[in-house]
């Protein structure tokens, strides 16, 4: 069974994503509500993907959540997937996505599908 984070400030948004996963797939899932709860949690419970908006207040956004949880993981065996999400277009964040090492982008509004969609692909071996 994978481990799935997700990060969201917003309880609703967090809601919504878990009732999601919930309906795809047998995931276990955990959740935080800001970046630094999210890198903690991330060291403890070792998740396969970390679903993460990139605009959180509090002491660091979703980026450098990202990065140090790219970083943090690694000592550990293989980093987790992480699967930043944003009401800013990708256009706006390309470059920011590459340096903290974000495996995937999604752009808000998306739809339940097209979620699922995306992460089943980042679950998919790469040849």
């Amino acid at each position: 069974m994978k481990k799935i984070l997700i990060v969201d400030d917003n309880p609703d948004i967090r809601a919504l994503l878990h009732a999601t996963l919930d309906l795809a797939q047998s995931f276990e899932i955990h959740e935080a509500t800001n970046g630094v709860t999210a890198v903690e949690q991330a060291a403890i419970i070792k998740p396969d993907l970390v679903l993460m908006d990139i605009m959180m207040p509090g002491e660091f956004d979703g980026l450098e959540a990202c990065r140090r949880i790219k970083q943090l993981t690694l000592d550990h065996g293989l980093p987790p997937k992480v699967l930043l999400v944003s009401a800013k277009p990708r256009d706006q964040v390309r470059q920011q996505l590459d340096e903290v090492g974000a495996d995937e982008f999604m752009a808000k509004p998306f739809g339940p599908a097209q979620l699922v969609a995306c992460i089943m692909a980042l679950f998919q071996p790469k040849d």
